[in-house]
């Protein structure tokens, strides 16, 4: 790491460009000392003189003619650099990481989002829209501020929110049999094609919890790993699929019957969680809360 500072450089920069340690000092404000330090503090870091001054001129150097436009660009970028640091503690401006899942950002969080871009017009948001264990680690690792998806029970170092339930239902094409039911029992479903979501997924994992616990089986005929290609599946005839039923109103589920799912009633439970000890930042705070307010279903 060199010994030297953004005050150097500037002193540098200004000099060059004025053209005159006069001009220089009184643009920095400090005086042709203090400019005259920060400059040969400058140079013993770089070796080299970068500026030969007398009297009565100055002129660069032929490392400081080729040190010069990086010396704009780093004094730049750092400025700007500073002020949006500034301005994340100051105003909640910058960037907010988060994850969330897909069929939850695209049937919940558009409103939300809007919302929060109203407020917040300079803020950028980045959407890692992932699979529910993808979302749990980003959080854990610090890649996220905070994660909108569904935990397991027993998961430990995150604080956790319930937002809402989302009850599970078969979606099967309008021309199956199971169309004209009003509800369907979890066992009807032992001798159907079910279209199955990846075996590794908090979905699947809560289908097959069920089907232990209540001793009937579920055959998979067919494997996905996103709800949206098990939707299009459903509704082309295929098969039939467990789904939440807010992700079957986010992935255009025309063509498709949407059936409660009875003895048990099953739902998942979405949750906005952050890890333990994380202080979100000025510009995820009002996200954070905004997603609570809007999203929350008070319990009943």
């Amino acid at each position: 790491m060199h010994n030297f500072d953004i005050l150097g450089l500037e002193a540098f920069v200004a000099i060059a460009d004025l053209g005159s340690f006069t001009r220089a000092a009184e643009y920095l404000h400090i005086s042709q000392t203090a400019l005259s330090r920060r400059l040969s503090k400058l140079e013993a870091a770089v070796g080299g003189m970068l500026i030969a001054r007398s009297t009565r001129s100055l002129q660069l150097t032929q490392p400081g003619t080729l040190f010069l436009p990086r010396a704009r660009r780093l004094v730049r970028e750092l400025s700007a650099a500073m002020q949006e640091l500034k301005d994340s503690t100051m105003h909640g401006y910058g960037q907010v990481v988060f994850g969330c899942l897909p069929t939850i950002t695209a049937n919940l969080l558009s409103q939300v989002i809007a919302e929060y871009g109203r407020a917040f017009p300079r803020n950028r948001l980045q959407i890692l829209d992932r699979s529910a264990t993808e979302i749990r680690e980003a959080v854990q690792r610090g890649d996220a501020e905070f994660g909108i998806s569904v935990l397991p029970k027993d998961t430990d170092g995150l604080i956790r929110h319930p937002l809402f339930a989302d009850p599970m239902v078969l979606a099967c094409p309008v021309q199956h049999a199971f169309a004209r039911r009003k509800t369907v029992s979890w066992s009807e479903l032992s001798n159907q094609s079910l279209i199955g979501i990846g075996a590794l997924s908090g979905l699947r994992v809560q289908i097959e919890m069920v089907a232990k616990q209540h001793a009937f089986d579920i055959r998979h005929a067919y494997e996905v790993q996103h709800l949206a290609t098990a939707v299009g599946l459903a509704a082309g005839g295929a098969g039939i699929a467990v789904l939440p039923r807010g992700a079957c109103s986010g992935l255009g589920a025309s063509g498709l019957k949407l059936i409660p799912l009875v003895k048990p009633r099953v739902e998942r439970i979405i949750e906005v969680f952050v890890r333990e000890g994380h202080t979100l930042s000025p510009a995820a705070k009002p996200l954070f809360q905004l997603l609570k307010q809007r999203l929350a279903v008070p319990a009943a």
